[in-house]
């Protein structure tokens, strides 16, 4: 039974350590990727669909938009204005419960119908990466926010449900599982990001560059093809970068899309864009950025399914061997 009444929350589970986003209105989402027929909220024209723009492209409202960046209709989490929002106990949850507060917002990458990144002039491509990179700073400024994360759902596996090309951004006030992980790992050793690029040279698994960021295929890949972005030179924040990194991440996206549609035409895929908690929240030093951090994008096919075990162990299995998806993408 669905309850859209309810305002997101989170569900913390203390037996596994877990945190779940309750969001009973996502179940309300149009979904033309399953056959519902509907007028785009995403194309020029149907802008009384979507919230208004927080960022546009051109910035000018006198120009037509080419891309722009809109609440999302059916958010995950609720936007305090700055402020933290609080929810009512839910008494019927004798476990820990509360108000899921943050930002989540849609990146409309373009005007018109397109269905692929690659349908995009690179030109307007960049605009879109440049405009994130923007809300992104914008966000971080923010005294309620610790981290953020721009990611692609392309596809029905991947869980997108309309086809127009579009990404998102949710900002959080705590931050999640996945990322505390990620900077305890890369904490434990002098120079986590240089070892990976080394290691990447040694083993051939080097896909592509664009400027000073390199394309690879990380030592132990979840999917075939799965390919990671990152610069060559520490750099913690996106948000921060120059717009010359910004042009070379919005030509590799381009590059790797392209070679993953031509070796598996089609494929649906995910990514994200990782960097660590926003320093000036609460206690700076409680988030302040290891030494040699990269920020980079995770791009992740949805070639093979996820399974019994991948669910209970938390391992995922793969049939490609990373060299060889490095390889195939290269020559592709």
């Amino acid at each position: 039974m669905r309850s859209t009444s309810v305002a997101p929350h989170l569900h913390h589970d203390p037996l596994t350590a877990r945190t779940v986003f309750v969001a009973p209105q996502r179940a309300e989402r149009p979904n033309a990727l399953e056959g519902a027929s509907f007028p785009c909220p995403f194309c020029a024209g149907n802008e009384a669909l979507t919230p208004p723009a927080v960022l546009r492209a051109p910035a000018s409202p006198d120009k037509p938009w080419r891309s722009r960046i809109v609440p999302n209709r059916f958010p995950i989490v609720l936007d305090g204005g700055g402020q933290h929002t609080h929810h009512a106990h839910h008494e019927n949850f004798p476990h820990a419960v509360r108000g899921a507060h943050g930002v989540h917002e849609v990146v409309i990458e373009s005007a018109a119908h397109v269905r692929s990144i690659l349908g995009l002039d690179p030109a307007a491509w960049r605009e879109v990466w440049e405009l994130c990179r923007e809300r992104l700073e914008e966000l971080s400024d923010r005294g309620d926010l610790a981290w953020a994360m721009v990611f692609k759902n392309s596809g029905l596996r991947a869980g997108a449900s309309l086809d127009h090309v579009h990404s998102q951004l949710v900002a959080l006030d705590f931050v999640p599982p996945a990322m505390q992980a990620e900077l305890a790992a890369t904490r434990t050793a002098a120079d986590p990001f240089g070892d990976l690029l080394r290691q990447a040279v040694a083993e051939d698994r080097i896909v592509a560059a664009s400027g000073d960021l390199v394309a690879l295929v990380p030592p132990a890949p979840r999917q075939p093809f799965e390919t990671w972005i990152l610069p060559r030179i520490p750099e913690p924040y996106f948000h921060a970068t120059a717009p010359e990194r910004v042009a070379a991440l919005a030509a590799l996206t381009q590059s790797i899309i392209g070679r993953l549609d031509r070796l598996v035409p089609g494929a649906d895929y995910n990514w994200w864009l990782h960097q660590p908690p926003f320093a000036q929240l609460g206690n700076p030093a409680a988030y302040e950025a290891p030494a040699h951090w990269h920020w980079h994008l995770e791009i992740l096919p949805r070639i093979n399914g996820l399974a019994g075990f991948e669910l209970g162990a938390g391992c995922h299995i793969t049939t490609a061997l990373p060299h060889d998806s490095a390889r195939l993408l290269r020559e592709a």
